[in-house]
């Protein structure tokens, strides 16, 4: 299945419930609503995110946005799933990095739904 409105559906699905992001409540509000644009075509699953105003932010408001929450998964053999959620500058969740071995190899069809991060890091700018 190429990157598009219905791959980004399923990575949404799978952020909430898989990454162990430290809000999922919050985190499915950022998503309930949105519009997923900009899919990437390089073999990565990355989209931008458009939230609805007014709604609750992921990250305290900052001068520039950036990377807040990342989920590692291991994979085949030897293969890793990176997964990185952005925030725009007023803490809104603006993109979903979903990408295999750093970019270096394309994602598969989805077959993740029962894995579990090895590692998971978290901003301290996000609102828990």
């Amino acid at each position: 299945m190429p990157n598009g409105p219905d791959r980004a559906a399923y990575w949404r699905d799978f952020v909430i419930a898989q990454c162990g992001f430290p809000n999922p409540e919050r985190l499915a509000q950022q998503f309930e609503g949105a519009e997923f644009a900009n899919f990437c075509d390089c073999g990565c699953n990355s989209f931008d995110v458009v939230v609805p105003p007014g709604t609750p932010p992921l990250a305290r408001k900052a001068k520039q946005g950036g990377v807040v929450f990342n989920a590692d998964f291991a994979i085949g053999s030897g293969g890793q799933l990176e997964i990185m959620l952005s925030v725009d500058k007023a803490g809104n969740l603006d993109r979903v990095d979903v990408m295999c071995n750093a970019n270096s190899s394309p994602v598969s069809d989805p077959f993740f739904l029962s894995l579990q991060p090895f590692r998971v890091s978290a901003s301290e700018h996000l609102i828990v």
